[in-house]
């Protein structure tokens, strides 16, 4: 009789650690979150064609996609911009876009150019919460040249790192210095002129 009540108790203490423990297992699985960026999504600069270290903010831009479902503009060119999210899509390896110029001479004229970026898409294992990423491994990128001079992917892949990973150069006008007045006897100082 000594032996049933000792027995009892400790069946019911395993059975009690035994539950507290898979509770502990279950919660420490399901608690881990995802917290870094999944996607890896192209973030184009705008620079200087003439100057690739300046950056150049482009007024009444409007960007589009060509092809891809739903065809959203990205930039409705309201505001000017010097940098832009483009996003590439996952189910080819080809993503285009238009830039349309609103100024008002552009308009007129119907300028615009199209940037096509070929690639593979390679998925990266992160984690089981975060699941697959995508690398992009750039292989080539085309572009008409009405205003834009050339587009460039310095590292030649897009990852899922925050960081500007493509450089669009443009043909910026910039204000053209003040010439002679035509009405005007020019003025020098120089010490041939004077010597005359």
């Amino acid at each position: 009789m000594i032996r049933q009540k000792f027995k009892i108790p400790i069946l019911i203490g395993s059975f009690l650690l035994l539950i507290f423990g898979c509770s502990l297992l279950t919660c420490g699985c399901s608690s881990e979150e995802c917290l870094q960026n999944r996607n890896a999504l192209p973030l184009a600069g705008f620079y200087n064609a003439e100057d690739h270290k300046q950056k150049v903010t482009i007024n009444s831009l409007e960007v589009y996609g060509i092809g891809a479902p739903g065809d959203s503009i990205l930039s409705p060119g309201t505001q000017g911009i010097n940098q832009l999210y483009l996003p590439f899509r996952l189910d080819q390896d080809t993503t285009r876009y238009v830039f349309r110029y609103l100024q008002e001479d552009l308009a007129q004229a119907d300028i615009r150019d199209t940037v096509t970026f070929i690639y593979d898409r390679n998925p990266r294992f992160v984690s089981s919460a975060c699941g697959v990423s995508y690398v992009f491994g750039i292989k080539k990128i085309r572009y008409t040249r009405s205003i834009i001079d050339s587009v460039a992917c310095p590292l030649e892949e897009i990852t899922n790192m925050d960081t500007e990973n493509l450089s669009i150069f443009f043909h910026v006008s910039t204000e053209p210095e003040p010439g002679p007045d035509p009405d005007k006897e020019p003025e020098s100082d120089s010490e041939q002129d004077k010597a005359s």
